[in-house]
């Protein structure tokens, strides 16, 4: 019983070439295993393939099959599919149906023929697996990036396939939750005899918990597996995966804090009812790198989406001493903003266009687009669509993007999701640098209390609702 690929070539488009190319390996399921590599190495293209998705929606397989337990998964309906492999995207957007947390519960388990009066027992199993019972009833549209990836799983919980296909499943969960849901994953293999294909950059939360971890590379898995009980931190280094509490290294130059550029005053957001954060008060210097740390769904992401505009707000937040709800035509663009979904950014009809858009007004504006995207390793995409990138890649292109482009305050939403080690510590260094050099105030959210230590000049935790400085050492 496994996931076996016997030599798959597949490609999306013919132009550029097999994105998994003679693709062998099988993955047991007795084992839990943990495959990583590079952004944009076919990770997530594999897990589309073992769940059927592919190349039926999408793309063409040349050569080779890929079978999961002795079936093909792309030659069943999707009501069989989904028993036999069920996916979480690592966008869990793109997969959702419905308007509520219940809603969409039912939809899945109605799909899967699900008895009337079995429903409300397994939405309740389901939420509790995932410990978001308060969630039942609200809007998938109000949820944070971490509450709506717990959704997904919850409703993986709900099917119960025989294998579970994870795609980042922890890039926008806090690590204390994290850690809970792998306990509970690890729980189903034992308990349910689930098979569990998890792909991830980052360990942590699967130590103690996973058997195996493999690497993929260019589109081929590489023939060595690693015991996740016994990891070599050089071994993991060489291949460019994160080091479970290792440190990312920075390189950027020290600080050498200016003037503030935008102040927090009172600030408080409601929601549905809800007040979501109250009182924040804060100020951000020219120059000073910012880390924004909370657990999911504690208003990270709310608190920027405020400050771009999107969400009403009370209080006042000022840029350069105006306030941003009245910002003359002449400030727009002194403030910068990278969303936790690149796809909400993208402007471009294809990649290199992105690249152009933000230097629109730079006389060498093709030269330095080309730079760019060869720094960013995405030069060969650069004639498709943006939204046929990796989310990697689309994280990559959103963040050079924004670094290409001149503003005074730059606010990012996990600008290092779904990254590989390599890639983490090159948009970080990118980032930081700009900061430095052209004296930006930067301000990121990230769950990753390492890479927080590592770059930021002053760590801020939203706890409680309201913004706090942390203090306590190793934090």
């Amino acid at each position: 019983m496994g996931i076996i690929f016997d030599g798959l070539e597949f490609s999306y488009s013919g132009e550029l070439g097999p994105v998994l190319s003679g693709l062998d390996g099988e993955f047991r399921k007795d084992e839990i295993t943990v495959l990583t590599g590079t952004s944009g190495c076919g990770k997530s293209t594999l897990l589309y393939l073992a769940a059927g998705l592919y190349p039926g929606s999408t793309g063409a397989v040349m050569k080779g099959r890929v079978t999961v337990d002795g079936n093909e998964p792309g030659h069943l309906p999707p009501q069989k599919r989904c028993i036999l492999a069920g996916m979480m995207f690592q966008n869990p957007d793109l997969q959702f149906c419905m308007d509520t947390v219940r809603n969409e519960l039912i939809f899945c388990l109605e799909n899967i023929q699900t008895e009337p009066g079995e429903i409300d027992k397994k939405i309740r199993e389901a939420l509790d697996f995932c410990g978001i019972a308060e969630l039942e009833n609200r809007t998938l549209i109000t949820l944070s990036g971490g509450e709506k990836q717990k959704v997904a799983l919850a409703c993986l919980a709900a099917i119960n396939p025989g294998w579970l296909l994870l795609d980042e499943p922890f890039a926008n969960i806090d690590e204390e939750s994290a850690r809970s849901i792998a306990e509970r994953l690890g729980k189903m293999h034992s308990e349910r005899g689930t098979g569990i294909l998890a792909v991830d950059h980052r360990l942590d939360s699967w130590l103690g918990i996973a058997d195996t971890i493999r690497v993929m590379e260019d589109g081929k898995l590489l023939p060595e597996s690693l015991d996740a009980r016994s990891l070599d931190p050089e071994k993991l280094e060489s291949l460019g995966i994160i080091v479970p509490g290792g440190s990312y290294s920075p390189d950027i130059p020290p600080a050498k804090p200016g003037d503030t550029v935008l102040e927090l005053s009172g600030i408080e957001i409601m929601q549905g009812g809800r007040t979501l954060l109250r009182d924040v008060n804060a100020s951000f210097r020219r120059g000073v790198i910012y880390a924004v740390l909370g657990q999911s769904g504690t208003g990270k992401s709310t608190l920027f989406s405020a400050l771009s505009g999107v969400l009403p707000y009370g209080g006042e937040a000022k840029l350069e001493g105006r306030d941003i709800k009245h910002l003359r035509r002449s400030d727009i663009g002194k403030m910068g903003f990278i969303t936790q979904n690149p796809q909400d950014q993208f402007v471009g009809g294809t990649v290199r266009q992105e690249i152009l858009t933000s230097l629109r007004k730079a006389p060498d504006a093709a030269e330095r687009s080309e730079e760019i995207l060869r720094r960013i390793k995405l030069w060969r995409y650069r004639d498709i669509s943006p939204y046929m990138l990796s989310q990697g890649q689309q994280r990559r292109l959103g963040t050079a993007a924004l670094i290409a482009y001149d503003c005074h305050c730059l606010v990012c939403d996990e600008p290092t999701y779904a990254q590989d080690r390599r890639n983490t510590i090159a948009i970080m260094d990118a980032l930081c640098r700009q900061a430095r050099e052209k004296n930006i105030a930067l301000i990121f959210s990230t769950h990753d209390r390492q890479l927080a230590k590592d770059y930021a000049d002053e760590i801020l935790e939203i706890k409680e609702g309201t913004l706090h400085a942390v203090t306590e050492p190793g934090l």
